[in-house]
């Protein structure tokens, strides 16, 4: 049976891929994809099992995604960016 949670964990290591649950604010983006770390691979490969990882719920849940006003894509229908 393949482990969601350990692919998980060990594909953020190394790839530092996101989205991610981890990432709640824009800010930690930036971070974050600082700290891939590739020559890791070798290592922590022998643990991934298959492709299959959490899909992420809570990326960027803190951050506040509305358009700032005076700006273009304020007066815009929020159904253009769907």
């Amino acid at each position: 049976m393949v482990n969601q949670k350990q692919n998980t964990d060990v594909y953020r290591e190394i790839f530092a891929c996101y989205p991610d649950d981890n990432l709640r604010r824009l800010k930690d983006v930036e971070i974050f994809k600082n700290q891939k770390d590739l020559t890791k691979y070798d290592l922590l490969a022998p643990k991934i099992q298959g492709h299959i990882v959490w899909y992420p719920l809570k990326f960027l849940a803190d951050e506040t995604l509305e358009a700032p006003k005076r700006t273009p894509e304020h007066y815009m229908p929020e159904k253009t960016f769907i």
